[in-house]
């Protein structure tokens, strides 16, 4: 499955609000929230963008593994970097798009952070509180302070938390591709360990170490947000869409739907076609 940009998006009306907006040739920031239970397929921005988490958590998934994203944390995610969320609770965010001036602009004054993942200087927490401080206030000098604690997070020096215990390795890498394919939707820890010549508890160690959650709940995860999509389509009935997502049958499919998006399929499809 190839990611999608984020403009192809099927966001259900309620399932991702926008609460506030401000924009200027630098930037483009917006308050956003995000339901308890929706799962955001593998996708991509076509411009860089720094997360301030404000309240709520979420897990997100990038090229340098996974986390959980906590309130108060601020993350930079870089122009085309395939990405994958859920949210098992509310969540609350800040999303700054960063376009060319303020990049130039950085760029300037030194190297510039690029990789995905938490910025992990002590100064983010204060600067990420900032930017939704000013945010709040929108007056007619808010760009100035936006784009000035954008530039110190943007100039941040050190390691991130990702590069701290390490890439990834290949190996694991593409059993996480092998785990999104749909045709392979039964792979057990023993194919998964002939396939990458590694013992299945070292597999399932580096798994959680590198992306934070176990294989399993990473399937379940990706299978949901594949639902999720399909489920916008009124062509397709309850069963196919469990069949075409790996599950064993509707019920199962069912009662793993209701636990991650806190409601069953059949009334997702009704709360979607009533918001559309």
């Amino acid at each position: 499955m190839q990611p999608r940009s984020s403009a192809s998006l099927p966001y259900p009306d309620e399932s991702r609000r926008i609460l506030g907006q401000l924009e200027s040739p630098a930037l483009k920031v917006e308050e956003r929230v995000y339901a308890a239970g929706l799962s955001v397929a593998r996708h991509f921005h076509d411009t860089p963008n720094l997360i301030y988490v404000i309240a709520g958590s979420h897990w997100a998934g990038h090229s340098r593994g996974g986390e959980t994203c906590d309130p108060r944390t601020v993350r930079f995610l870089p122009a085309g970097e395939p990405h994958e969320i859920y949210f098992p609770v509310g969540c609350r965010c800040l999303r700054v798009e960063l376009r060319q001036p303020i990049l130039e602009l950085a760029a300037q004054d030194g190297r510039t952070i690029c990789a995905p993942g938490e910025l992990p200087q002590p100064s983010a927490v204060a600067l990420g509180a900032r930017l939704h401080r000013e945010f709040r206030q929108r007056d007619e000098v808010t760009p100035l302070d936006l784009e000035a604690a954008v530039l110190q997070l943007l100039l941040t020096s050190g390691q991130s938390p990702a590069e701290r215990r390490g890439l990834p390795p290949a190996w694991l890498l593409r059993i996480r591709e092998m785990l999104r394919e749909q045709g392979h939707p039964r792979l057990t820890l023993a194919e998964l360990s002939r396939s990458a010549g590694r013992h299945p508890v070292q597999i399932s160690r580096q798994f959680h170490h590198h992306f934070g959650c176990t294989i399993s709940e990473y399937m379940r995860r990706v299978r949901i947000a594949q639902a999720q999509s399909l489920l916008a389509s009124p062509g397709l009935d309850i069963a196919e869409v469990a069949l075409i997502c790996g599950f064993f049958d509707q019920s199962h499919f069912t009662t793993v739907f209701r636990k991650l998006t806190g409601m069953p399929p059949r009334r997702y499809r009704s709360y979607i076609s009533g918001h559309r």
